[in-house]
């Protein structure tokens, strides 16, 4: 408490109340810039009008990035800036597992200036950094069977989202890094050449290996919560497979299911009730295990298809005239 306060006749309490005003008042401005910027990113990903306007998820993702948003250091001013500090500055998490966003070199450019170029871009780190910002709260994984899904905090659940979608993020990651470079940065290097279809794609085909997620990643008590058709559905407590084996399939003596055809009713059993779908060889590996726990029937491979072929499939079971009318149920 300087002399100043003491002689306008201002207690500590009150300097204290003060100070922590303007202390909330810049938490308030750093959360809100925080979330303009998250909205820009998210808009890319979203198909229009696939969100509400107005959720309950916004507080919560408020609460999960307030430290992140209260600790951001202050940017540094463009001519300090390379692409590769820029990148890692948002992207720590990729920066630690996979390298340099670029591997630089330095040239002599225009009047013997120094002038650095991101040369070779790290794939492997692009794909990593399509996982999201974690100073926003962003998480993006890769389902085989399902595609790049996103976490949207308006509605606290993970919605799909195309390749396509995928590759504009990446490249407009490249677009605002090469505005916020100085004359010091050959920027031409960022929104050309790398931003070529052809590196952009394989980019993002390289980011379905590395985001990949496990197969069960929204079944269990505690897993993440899936955005479908206009509403949340909460995590499945058995998998897909699983809920279509135990529906769908019953005892019949002398018949027969191939298991091609028991993958295509299971894709239209997920399309119905907004389920989870898994690829065909998971889907065969857990029916294979299933059908026997329940039938005591194993895999065989000398199941006759009706062009006479012979196939994998079991006999003496049968599929339910319309197992997708049940998905409506298990949904």
């Amino acid at each position: 408490m300087s002399y100043r306060d003491f002689a306008n006749g201002l207690t500590a309490a009150q300097l204290k109340h003060q100070r922590q005003q303007r202390e909330d008042l810049d938490l308030q401005s750093a959360m809100l810039a925080c979330w303009r910027e998250s909205e820009r990113i998210l808009g890319i990903l979203r198909s229009m009008g696939s969100v509400p306007s107005t959720t309950e998820g916004v507080e919560a993702w408020f609460s999960g990035v307030k430290g992140s948003a209260q600790n951001r250091p202050l940017l540094e001013q463009a001519q300090s800036w390379t692409p590769t500090r820029w990148f890692s500055s948002k992207f720590p998490d990729a920066k630690e597992r996979f390298g340099d966003a670029f591997f630089e070199e330095t040239v002599v450019g225009i009047q013997g200036r120094l002038v650095i170029r991101p040369a070779i871009i790290n794939e492997d780190f692009f794909a990593a950094l399509l996982g999201g910002e974690r100073r926003l709260g962003h998480r993006m994984v890769y389902l085989p069977g399902e595609g790049f899904l996103y976490h949207d905090p308006k509605v606290d659940a993970f919605a799909n989202t195309s390749d396509q979608k995928v590759q504009i993020l990446l490249s407009n990651y490249l677009v605002k890094c090469a505005g916020d470079m100085g004359s010091n940065v050959d920027a031409s290097l960022l929104v050309n050449d790398h931003r070529r279809p052809s590196v952009l794609a394989a980019v993002v085909n390289r980011a379905k290996t590395v985001l990949e997620a496990h197969p069960r990643f929204f079944e269990g008590v505690n897993a993440a919560r899936k955005y479908a058709n206009g509403r949340v559905l909460q995590p499945a407590t058995v998998s897909a497979p699983e809920d279509f084996i135990h529906n769908a399939f019953t005892r019949a003596e002398g018949g027969s299911v191939v298991v091609g055809e028991a993958y295509q009713e299971f894709l239209r059993y997920c399309q119905m009730g907004n389920l989870t779908r898994v690829e065909f060889k998971e889907f065969k590996r857990v029916a294979r295990e299933l059908v026997f726990e329940k039938f005591q029937l194993g895999l065989r491979h000398d199941i006759r298809t009706p062009e006479g072929r012979q196939t994998h499939g079991w006999k003496h079971v049968r599929l339910l005239p319309e197992p997708t009318m049940l998905a409506n149920e298990a949904a």
